[in-house]
Order: structure tokens, then C-alpha cells, then sequence
């Protein structure tokens, strides 16, 4: 189900969960914007299996966020690819504000994903404005290369003290 425009960001966007219907929509606007091939059965695995965000607009899709389970109760946020055209209009933000409370409410207590400036298609600006975008929306820089930066946020209170799943194995 679609929610419609509410004047926080592009107009003629809706947001929904995605579909096995959508990989095709979801790899032509990887090969646009990133220049690199997509695995189709990775995505439609990933969108059967776990919470996601599709922006359609009456052309297609625009946008989209996806993810897989990284450990009983942290996820990886996997893709997140904006039309170029799009960008810096809100549309990225409304995105992870309809994922993360879906992630909370399946049970994950975090979130972590890597941005890498070394893909082919990625130039320093680009990886510069997305790791701005991620730090706006609370995330924290928990390692980094000349290259790369793996980034995490907590959904809720930390694991008691003595939890497992709030300590390393």
C-alpha cells in the first residue's frame, strides 16, 4: 500500500513495500545510477525475506531500500539507490523513516551497512553526500579505510548488561 504524497518530499512519489515484481525496475535503476550489475535473485531473496521501501512514481520505479538479516537481531542495510534527479529532496529520508520502525517491530535492535567510494560508478562527491545523509539520520562511522566506512545505529535501548545479544561472541 502506497502512501501518498504529504508534501515532505517529491511530488507523484509513493512509498510500499517491495514485490518480486519490482526486481526488474530495482536492477534498471542500479545499471542507471551505479553503473554495475545486480543480481536479481539476491534482491528478490532479500525482498521476500525481509522489510523494504519502494518510490514509484507513474514511470517507475525511482528509489528504493532493501536489506537482509546480518544476525538474529541486527539487519544490513543492503542497497539504497535514488534517482539521480531526486536526490536531496527528502525522498531518501522518508524512505528510513518507513524501514526502521518495520525493522524495530520485526525485532532487529540495530542496523549496520558499508559505504564504499571504490565501487565502479562512485565518485568521492557521492560517497561524501551519502555518508553525510546517513550521519543526519543518527548513524555512526564505527570503522573506516581511505576507501570504505561501515556504519551502525541502535533502534532501542541497549542490551542489559550480561544480555549475549549485546555483547560479541
Amino acid at each position: 500500500m502506497g502512501i501518498p504524497h504529504d508534501g515532505s518530499g517529491p511530488a507523484g512519489i509513493t512509498l510500499r513495500g517491495g514485490v518480486a515484481g519490482d526486481v526488474p525496475g530495482i536492477i534498471d535503476l542500479i545499471r542507471r545510477e551505479n553503473h554495475r550489475p545486480a543480481n536479481p535473485d539476491r534482491i528478490r531473496r532479500r525482498l521476500a525475506q525481509m522489510p523494504s521501501v519502494i518510490a514509484a512514481s507513474e514511470s517507475g520505479i525511482v528509489a528504493f531500500i532493501y536489506c537482509r538479516r546480518f544476525s538474529p537481531d541486527l539487519v544490513e542495510l543492503s542497497n539504497m539507490v535514488v534517482d539521480s534527479s531526486l536526490r536531496r529532496r527528502g525522498l531518501g529520508g522518508r524512505m528510513v523513516d518507513r524501514l526502521e520502525p518495520q525493522l524495530q517491530a520485526a525485532g532487529f535492535r540495530g542496523a549496520v551497512f558499508v559505504n564504499c567510494r571504490l565501487h565502479v560508478g562512485t565518485s568521492d562527491q557521492r560517497a561524501a553526500a551519502a555518508r553525510a545523509f546517513w550521519l543526519r539520520r543518527g548513524y555512526q562511522i564505527v570503522f573506516a579505510t581511505h576507501g570504505s566506512a561501515v556504519f551502525s545505529k541502535a533502534f532501542g535501548p541497549a542490551a542489559p548488561e550480561g544480555d549475549a545479544r549485546g555483547t560479541a561472541a
